[in-house]
Order: structure tokens, then C-alpha cells, then sequence
């Protein structure tokens, strides 16, 4: 294709100031990356985007402080997510599934069972098994609300349920 300026690209597109890419797509500054976008610095990621200081990344994309992440965007103190929003501390998260060490949260720490619940402001127990709102325990199974119970049931407003999984407003486990 042809940019405002005449130069060609291969199998590419035009950014705004119209440089030449070879087989991605350009930023606005017009420098070239390879299989994403480049941004105001024009720095080239490779598979992605790089950030405001135009590092590079390799098969994701940058936040603001150009920390790498893979397949995803970082947050502000450079941690990675993939395909979703990490948390405040900059953990991970995967669409919400994902956190530091591959498992899943919203809004607060990853545990280390990689059960599921899509929360805002929690934290993972030392046992790294998740809870919301309250303590988590050793049987992997979460609380809503209070404390599971030892037998791995779910607790809701400190009630024990007897299907093991969580049920208020969360992803069952």
C-alpha cells in the first residue's frame, strides 16, 4: 500500500505520518514495529506495542512505564497482565484468570490453587487458597463473606454451603 508520502509497505499499514512498514502495522509516529503497533517513540516491540519510553516488547504490549508484558498490557508499576486488568500491586490477571503465579483474580492477589472469583479488593491467605471478604483456608474452596469451612464447602455471610462452590455474585469454584 501507499502512504501520503509515496513509500511503500509489504503487507502492512499506514500510520499517520506514513513510514515504511514491513509486515505490521505503524504507530502515529510512523517507526516501524513487527506484528503490533509502535507508539509516540516509534521504539520497536516485537509482536506488540512499546510504551512511552519505546523499550521493547516481545509478544505483548507496554504500559506507561514500558515494563514488558507478554500477550497483554502492564500496569503502572510494570507487572504483567494478559488480556485483562491487573491489580493495584501488580499482580496478574488473565481476562480475570490470571495472576503472578498463572492464577486468577480480579482486583486483588492471585492464590496458588488457581480457583477462580471475580472480585474487587481482596486478598489471597498465606496458604495462597482465595477468599473474599474473609480467611482463607487450607481446602482450596472459597469464602464469601467469612470463613470456608474445614470439609472445603463454601461460606456465604458465614454460612455454610453444601455444593462447594461460591455463589454471590463471583465465579463458582
Amino acid at each position: 500500500m501507499l502512504g501520503r508520502d509515496g513509500d511503500c509497505t509489504v503487507g502492512c499499514i499506514w500510520g499517520r505520518d506514513v513510514y515504511c512498514t514491513v509486515g505490521c502495522v505503524l504507530g502515529r509516529n510512523g517507526y516501524c514495529t513487527v506484528g503490533g503497533m509502535s507508539v509516540h517513540d516509534g521504539y520497536c516491540p516485537v509482536g506488540g506495542m512499546s510504551g512511552h519510553d519505546g523499550e521493547c516488547t516481545e509478544g505483548g504490549m507496554y504500559g506507561c512505564d514500558s515494563y514488558c508484558t507478554v500477550g497483554g498490557m502492564s500496569d503502572r508499576d510494570g507487572y504483567c497482565k494478559v488480556g485483562g486488568l491487573s491489580d493495584h500491586d501488580g499482580y496478574c490477571t488473565v481476562r480475570g484468570m490470571s495472576g503472578r503465579d498463572c492464577y486468577c483474580t480480579v482486583g486483588g492477589m492471585s492464590s496458588r490453587d488457581g480457583y477462580c472469583t471475580v472480585v474487587v479488593g481482596s486478598m489471597s491467605g498465606r496458604d495462597g487458597y482465595y477468599t473474599v471478604g474473609g480467611i482463607s483456608i487450607r481446602d482450596r474452596y472459597c469464602a464469601v463473606g467469612g470463613m470456608s469451612d474445614r470439609d472445603g464447602k463454601c461460606t456465604v455471610g458465614d454460612m455454610s454451603g453444601r455444593d462447594v462452590h461460591c455463589t454471590v455474585g463471583v465465579i463458582s469454584i
